[in-house]
């Protein structure tokens, strides 16, 4: 099943270089992009909704103002504004793809308050349960994070991922058609999934933060260790990247992750 999808400017934050190849000492843009999914049967379909019009008033307090502090954050409008641009009306996102919980990819949950939330079971639950300073350590803000999220989360198990053949990760098909494929890639954040679709440009996988630029990829560029080891699982983490770059190698998919400079050709607004 063929898919249109459009690349949405979910806002961006202001860090060095640096925190992907530890030599680059200038600071840059790290876009916060979003899809919106066209499914012929369901309709539109999020994964994402980028920083959301929630960050500003969610990092007020301390500790949480120090995750402002550390990245600066941009925003040219709000989720629901990004939607109205490609003449899509807010109100009619039924669903909401979250591949992991951390701020700048579910900041702006509060603008879509009827769709429903899909998500990993492990995504939520160990953020939940760290202290307040390890809380914005994980650039995890428990503000963003819907007061009814539990009533209309679909919560996929772990059980439901399984493995296939060829393919370096276990996989699960959200909507039973094929449509949509989530990926677990695990390390970057708890529970973390990617998603796999396809396009008349061929099979796309949306990578979310496996990765933060395409040089960890195809030139095998590494993050320093203090910025590795910030990630949720380091060793998960390598593994994942290690994973990503046979199957780019192979050809048989377009890895596009969130951040990464090279899926802004993709944005239309």
């Amino acid at each position: 099943m063929s898919l249109k999808v459009h690349y949405l400017n979910g806002g961006s934050c202001r860090h060095l270089l640096a925190a992907v190849d530890g030599r680059s000492f200038r600071f840059v843009r790290f876009h916060a992009v979003f899809l919106a999914i066209e499914h012929p049967d369901l309709g539109w379909i999020l994964c994402d909704t980028g920083y959301g019009d929630s960050f500003f008033k969610a990092t007020r307090r301390f500790p949480d103002r120090l995750y402002r502090w550390a990245t600066p954050v941009t925003l040219r409008g709000t989720a629901a504004s990004a939607l109205r641009a490609i003449g899509v009306c807010p109100e009619n996102v039924r669903h909401i793809v979250i591949t992991h919980f951390h701020a700048d990819h579910v900041g702006g949950l509060h603008e879509f308050p009827s769709a429903q939330l899909h998500y990993h079971e492990e995504a939520l639950s160990p953020l939940q349960a760290c202290t307040a300073f390890a809380q914005t350590k994980a650039a995890f803000l428990p503000d963003l994070v819907p007061a009814d999220c539990g009533e209309r989360s679909r919560v996929v198990p772990h059980d439901a991922f399984k493995t296939r053949s060829g393919f370096p990760f276990r996989v699960c098909d959200l909507f039973g058609d094929g449509s949509i494929t989530l990926v677990e890639l695990p390390g970057h954040a708890p529970g973390q999934v990617g998603l796999e679709f396809e396009t008349v440009a061929g099979k796309i996988l949306y990578c979310a933060d496996a990765f933060w630029r395409s040089t960890q990829v195809r030139e095998r560029v590494n993050l320093p260790r203090p910025v590795r080891a910030l990630q949720w699982n380091p060793t998960a983490y390598q593994q994942t990247l290690e994973a990503l770059r046979d199957l780019e190698q192979q050809g048989s998919h377009r890895l596009i992750a969130c951040h990464d400079d090279a899926t802004q050709q993709y944005v239309t607004t």
